[in-house]
């Protein structure tokens, strides 16, 4: 199940001052790529959001709730395939990937995006990643790969530097 939390604006403030939170629960909705997907508005396109695909709800937690102390608009999903279902590539963003999940792994994700023109840069962060993992998925597209503890202060730069593009 998909969460969506955006601050009120939706813009991409960098104030420290905490957003007010809003947040909804959608089931998501299971249609190939190729046939309209209603629950997605417009503005939800032109939205830049931080998309966190984490297996770890802990992980995800903290990270949602980093973003949003920083006024991102964010959504959560607790694996690759649940982000999947819902990928539309005229969204724009960021993920925040982790590389080892169950079922569809964080690089399988990658090469089903890299089949696709997207507005999304993919920044992995990964506890158990090797050199083999971080390599390959930079070959397929990721923009930066960052250890698990993550340095906040270098997370939240690479995401506003993406954002801004």
């Amino acid at each position: 199940m998909q969460t969506t939390k955006a601050s009120p604006s939706d813009s991409l403030a960098t104030s420290l001052r905490p957003a007010q939170v809003y947040w909804t629960r959608r089931e998501s909705i299971r249609q190939p790529l190729n046939q309209s997907q209603p629950h997605i508005s417009v503005d939800s396109l032109s939205v830049p959001t931080v998309f966190v695909v984490d297996d770890d709800p802990e992980m995800r937690e903290s990270m949602e709730l980093l973003l949003l102390a920083e006024s991102f608009r964010v959504e959560t999903y607790e694996s690759a395939n649940d982000f999947w279902e819902v990928f539309h590539p005229d969204r724009s963003g960021c993920v925040i990937l982790d590389l080892r999940m169950p079922g569809m792994g964080g690089l399988a994700l990658l090469e089903r995006l890299a089949e696709h023109d997207h507005g999304l840069s993919v920044i992995v962060v990964s506890a158990s990643a090797d050199r083999g993992e971080k390599a390959r998925a930079k070959e397929l597209g990721a923009i930066e790969c960052l250890p698990k503890p993550y340095e906040t202060k270098k997370l939240l730069a690479t995401i506003r530097e993406q954002l801004s593009r």
